[in-house]
């Protein structure tokens, strides 16, 4: 990010990230959305004050209700709370309907209102839907060049793709919270398509230097967009398709840039792993005498070679996510590792040098059973058996962290129909497996609760109505209790039907509904389906991408 700035009169836009500057300068989305802008309009940039600080823009020192845009880059569904703490601070009403002609237009892009975007509608007045730096000018240039009033000027926005306008739509629901119609107004179109560039082959390296980060030693850099391997669960494997590597030379020559100002390259991506050529960029890095940072590995793509390289660059802790702890629930959410491959993954990264492994497990799986849970427990127990026999050659022994989280369906997969977890169910099961592992040496339990979980979940897969939840847990400061109140009367608690209308259905992410269902039967059958992309050119197996799967 510019450490300068000049105003030319042009329309003037503050893009907020609501978590604090350690935090949202450690993102590299918003860094690419800020270069973006800096093209385009007057762009200063502000993040959640720190306990006692004041909220202002970073460059000028301005009250961002003097902003013509206050644009929030929403990354995680629970920062709704601080995207309504800035707004409170900014003096901007946090209701888009109760904003007027003198208050900034407030919108959002990110993975959170791409997924679903209902729970955030009565608060912004526009959403952008995938890869919103595709349409940053067409949304800048109709806002700087309306002179319109509110209404006006935002109805317009309707015409510009992946652009979605809360107020040009009308939704029934019935006495359960379940939706009966939904209405587009005016020109607002009856749905609205995610955005992603099919000849994406540029990465985003971080555009700012600065030790507040969390990543203040690395230099970031963007691997690819999507993941091909369709975990039922997870969102990365569907709302990003198609599957787009930047090209090796690409990443070569971002490498070199960032070594020139950074010691360590940070690795983003949803599937380094399965890039063509990710051992050739570990190579690169090492042989420029640079480090490797890396989120997490992939199982089934980790091999001795791989794993010596990283270490080499520096890399101490290997995370995986086997997520669940028996092979044939682990078929069910596509995630087909047999105990002996994780096990045997685990003990060669010791054997490699790496001093630390962390494992994500998920609880509350659709089709999981006590046996299931059983076998969570076992198998942590044999990767530490493991883990410990491999590193008594070494003279020294790391530690495993086993994070254990509650499922949370998520929207645009093939669980979007699924009941959210009930919380004294994952109180049994988190039970169960602090019981079973918890006086364990060198092993580190992280259990999250379904109570915390809760919000989430319901953020999720809500409808609009859960903005009221969101709104009732900022002033009453009780997340918990808010979330509790609202699945009184609202039926996603339950889980919904195949027919039945989703909030997010109007949401085209390229990826059919009747593919997403066919998966979730497939899963429950015990059946698995192959990565994306596959063999076949111009495949139409999940939706439009033909010939896009590079």
């Amino acid at each position: 990010m510019s450490p300068k700035f000049k105003s030319s009169g042009r329309l003037s836009v503050c893009l907020a990230y609501p978590n604090v500057k350690k935090v949202g300068l450690s993102y590299l989305g918003f860094h690419k959305i800020y270069a973006a802008l800096r093209d385009l309009c007057d762009v200063d940039f502000a993040f959640l004050p720190e306990k006692g600080g004041r909220l202002r823009s970073q460059l000028q020192n301005k009250p961002l209700g003097n902003f013509d845009v206050v644009a929030f880059s929403l990354t995680f569904e629970t920062d709704v709370l601080n995207v309504l703490s800035i707004l409170e601070g900014a003096g901007i009403p946090l209701e888009r309907a109760k904003r007027g002609e003198r208050h900034p237009v407030v919108c959002a892009g990110g993975i959170a209102p791409t997924l679903n975007p209902e729970p955030f509608a009565d608060f912004f007045d526009f959403m952008v839907m995938g890869e919103g730096e595709l349409t940053l000018a067409q949304w800048v240039e109709k806002l700087a060049n309306n002179v319109g009033g509110r209404g006006e000027r935002l109805a317009e926005l309707a015409d510009v793709g992946g652009v979605y306008v809360p107020s040009l739509y009308e939704v029934e629901y019935d006495g359960e919270g379940r939706i009966t119609e939904r209405r587009a107004l005016g020109r607002a179109p009856e749905t609205v398509k995610r955005l992603y560039d099919p000849s994406f082959g540029r990465s985003g390296s971080a555009q700012v230097i600065d030790d507040e980060t969390v990543f203040k030693d690395s230099w970031l850099i963007e691997t690819g967009k999507g993941c091909g391997q369709g975990c039922r669960f997870c969102a990365a494997g569907f709302a990003y398709r198609p599957v787009r590597h930047v090209s090796t030379e690409r990443l070569e020559a971002q490498i070199d840039e960032g070594l020139k100002k950074r010691k360590r390259i940070g690795l983003v991506g949803s599937a380094i792993c399965e890039h063509p050529g990710i051992k050739d960029v570990y190579r690169k890095i090492i042989e420029k005498g640079g480090g490797i940072n890396v989120s997490s590995l992939r199982l089934g793509y980790v091999d001795r070679e791989m794993l010596e390289l990283l270490v080499k660059g520096g890399l101490t802790t290997m995370t995986i996510a086997p997520e669940a702890g028996s092979q044939s629930l682990r078929r069910v959410i596509n995630k087909d590792f047999s105990d002996e491959e994780i096990v045997e993954t685990v003990a060669t990264a010791v054997s490699a040098g790496m001093l630390n492994v962390k494992l994500y497990f998920l609880v509350g799986l659709p089709g999981e059973t006590e046996g299931d849970v059983d076998a969570l427990v076992s198998l942590v127990r044999r990767i530490r058996d493991g883990f410990m026999e491999a590193s008594k050659p070494l003279g020294r022994a790391g530690r495993i962290t086993a994070a254990v989280n509650p499922f949370v369906p998520k929207a645009q997969t093939p669980y979007q129909w699924e009941p959210l977890f009930q919380e004294k169910d994952v109180k049994v099961k988190l039970a169960a497996v602090k019981k079973g592992l918890s006086r364990l040496g060198n092993l580190e339990l992280k259990l999250e609760s379904g109570r915390n979980a809760l919000p989430q979940a319901v953020l999720s897969v809500g409808s609009r109505r859960a903005g009221g939840m969101a709104l009732e847990a900022f002033r009453d400061g009780n997340w918990k209790t808010a979330a509790k109140n609202f699945l009184r009367g609202d039926a996603c608690l339950k889980g919904r039907g195949r027919g039945e209308i989703l909030p997010w259905d109007f949401v085209d992410s390229g990826v059919t509904k009747e593919f997403l269902w066919k998966e979730r039967e497939k899963g429950l059958a015990g059946k698995t389906t192959p990565p994306c992309p596959p063999e076949l050119s111009g495949c139409r197996r999940c939706g439009d991408f033909p010939g896009n799967c590079v």
